[in-house]
């Protein structure tokens, strides 16, 4: 399996905070079966320190040398209006470098607001990924403004803790809803230690499996997010390799 979303990075925000804490991080993913882990630590222009970001990188790859596990970069973004340094460091920011960038809205943002940066990053050909949207209460009450968002041209990827119940029943049934109407990408940990891969990364695979089907829980836990870390400096191929927007034409 493939983790696109995992704040694995120690000391750099609100996942581990030193890097034997990582390490388990790493060991647990790798008895889970992951062989390749997106770090995906947040991004807030002004706030974290991407020097120390890399740093931190570095030395988690050099330590985890003896797991079968691969750690690529990436970012989790905090969805702003786009400006010149999001477009200037759009291939930094990206998922493995593919072009495709991992967004978090606030919990709080309108459907209005959510379209609007959603139709302002496809136009600056800026691919989103948006990261644990079954958590905006106005989404899930109002079932038509998710599917006018997803209209606009993005990619959504559920957290595993959704799908087991960790925020609450109406959540967890929400993201089922989703998933069985197939307006779901990807599946991805947003794991913070690892217990949150101990606790949640099987259980959610399960749960998707039983709603589902297991065939189409591996494409949603691997190959779409194969699709994603392969699709290299080619604008056109990350486009095309992964489910198309057009099913809601």
């Amino acid at each position: 399996m493939i983790d696109i979303h995992s704040h694995i990075i120690y000391g750099v925000d609100d996942g581990p905070s030193n890097i034997t804490q990582s390490l388990n991080m790493i060991k647990e993913a790798e008895r889970l079966g992951i062989g390749v882990i997106v770090a995906s630590p947040h991004y807030q222009e002004s706030v974290y320190d991407a020097e120390r970001v890399e740093e931190n990188y570095q030395e988690l790859l050099y330590r985890a040398s003896d797991y079968n596990v691969k750690i690529n970069m990436g970012y989790e973004v905090f969805a702003n209006p786009v400006n010149q340094s999001l477009i200037k460091n759009r291939r930094k920011l990206s998922l493995s470098k593919s072009g495709i960038i991992l967004f978090e809205f606030p919990y709080n943002a309108t459907p209005q607001n959510c379209i609007e940066m959603v139709c302002k990053f496809r136009l600056q050909k800026i691919i989103p990924v948006i990261a644990h949207i079954e958590r905006n209460r106005v989404f899930m009450n109002k079932f038509e403004y998710f599917v006018a968002f997803i209209k606009a041209g993005c990619y959504i990827q559920l957290d595993c803790a959704s799908i087991v119940g960790i925020y609450g029943s109406k959540i967890k049934e929400f993201s089922k809803k989703l998933l069985q109407m197939k307006f779901v990408d990807v599946v991805a940990s947003n794991a913070h230690c690892a217990d949150d891969y101990a606790n949640w990364y099987a259980q959610a695979f399960k749960n998707v499996s039983n709603w589902i089907g297991k065939e189409e829980a591996s494409v949603l836990f691997h190959d779409n997010a194969k699709n994603i870390i392969e699709s290299g400096n080619s604008d056109d191929l990350a486009y095309r390799n992964i489910l198309r927007w057009e099913r809601l034409v």
